[in-house]
């Protein structure tokens, strides 16, 4: 399939896109969100108008806030990623949805989800352990209506 002449690329804003926090068994807050880069549309429509598929590309933006009692002095060899971590579990704090608009007339919702989370002993440059995520999204598309 030629994804040029099956798809083109669909200009957006972003209205919101801020961190969903999750609380990590260890008191670790996590902070992630999907930064959308790039929206793509396929040339057929359904007969209400929406297209019948449509690509994303993104990448995850995750963070920690450790508290001190898990810091740690930073190891000193390289973490190695085929070391074992382990799961531990988490709960959703505050979960944002996240929005986009584009030029096309539709709003473009995100929501992230983290399914999984490893700890692994090493610990980075700032003296916090090293975590390992599986988050996934959920998403949405509207068509935008107008008045007029």
């Amino acid at each position: 399939m030629n994804m040029s002449a099956d798809f083109y690329e669909v200009d957006f804003v972003v209205r919101d896109e801020d961190y969903s926090r999750f609380l990590l068994s260890d008191g670790t807050i996590l902070k992630a969100k999907i930064v959308l880069k790039k929206i793509l549309f396929s040339r057929l429509k359904t007969p209400e108008g929406y297209p019948v598929q449509t690509n994303f590309e993104s990448m995850n933006a995750v963070s920690a806030i450790v508290s001190d009692a898990n810091k740690r002095l930073p190891s000193t060899e390289p973490f190695n990623p085929q070391s074992k971590g382990t799961e531990i579990t988490f709960s959703e704090q505050d979960v944002k949805t996240q929005e986009y608009m584009t030029n096309q007339g539709f709003s473009l919702t995100i929501r992230p989800v983290l399914s999984k989370v490893f700890k692994y002993s090493h610990i980075n440059m700032y003296g916090e352990p090293t975590y390992q995520v599986a988050l996934q999204n959920i998403t949405n598309i509207n068509k935008i209506e107008t008045t007029g």
